[in-house]
């Protein structure tokens, strides 16, 4: 199997959360860090980490030693240009499965990333997501041929491709709360009992 790519999607400008959720430290650990460490974990080889220009010295003082990282610095809050650009970044392997992981939520588990890079290998499977207690969430896994759509000027978000592209999705079940988590706001942090605070340059 081709080794995955890892994309950890982390150029929002974070207004209704006070700050760039790029430099959020949950429970005394980054979350920019815990996502690029589970994907090393998973066999992802690069990983992506899609940031501003403004704050990519400070994250990649975050993410320290971290070899399989590489930052790719875009100008843009749209979900389609990040894509594209870190899709632009790497040769274009049609057949290789991309793991698309948002910053703004916790880190799911090993075997639900095992599960849904195993789901992408059956035959005309090209992306798969996974789903809690009948709630879709992320991250999504797909392969780089649907996801080049991005590179050839599709603009539209990536929950809108995979609803285009339907028949080839799999919706994995698992038992893996983090897959619907969703940080927007303190108050979503406060209600799962995180302890956040934003990296200062110093960290």
């Amino acid at each position: 199997m081709t080794v995955p790519l890892g994309i950890v999607l982390a150029a929002g400008e974070g207004r209704r959360m006070g700050g760039p959720k790029a430099l959020l430290v949950i429970d005394g650990k980054p979350l920019v860090l815990a996502h690029v460490q589970r994907l090393q974990s998973a066999g992802c080889r690069p990983i992506l980490v899609v940031v501003r220009a403004t704050i990519a010295g400070q994250v990649q003082e975050l993410l320290g030693a971290q070899p399989e990282a590489q930052l790719c610095t875009v100008d843009t809050f749209s979900m389609a240009e990040s894509l594209s650009a870190a899709l632009g970044s790497v040769s274009p392997r049609p057949e290789r499965s991309v793991v698309v992981a948002p910053v703004d939520t916790l880190p799911v588990q090993l075997a639900t990333l095992q599960a849904l890079l195993q789901a992408v290998t059956a035959a005309g499977v090209h992306a798969a997501t996974p789903r809690y207690q009948g709630r879709g969430g992320h991250p999504v896994v797909a392969l780089q041929s649907l996801l080049q759509k991005f590179r050839d000027g599709y603009s539209g978000t990536l929950r809108d491709l995979l609803r285009s592209a339907e028949a080839g999705r799999r919706w994995l079940d698992v038992e893996d709360p983090a897959v619907t988590t969703a940080f927007d706001t303190p108050a979503d942090l406060a209600a799962r009992r995180l302890r956040p605070r934003f990296a200062s340059t110093h960290d």
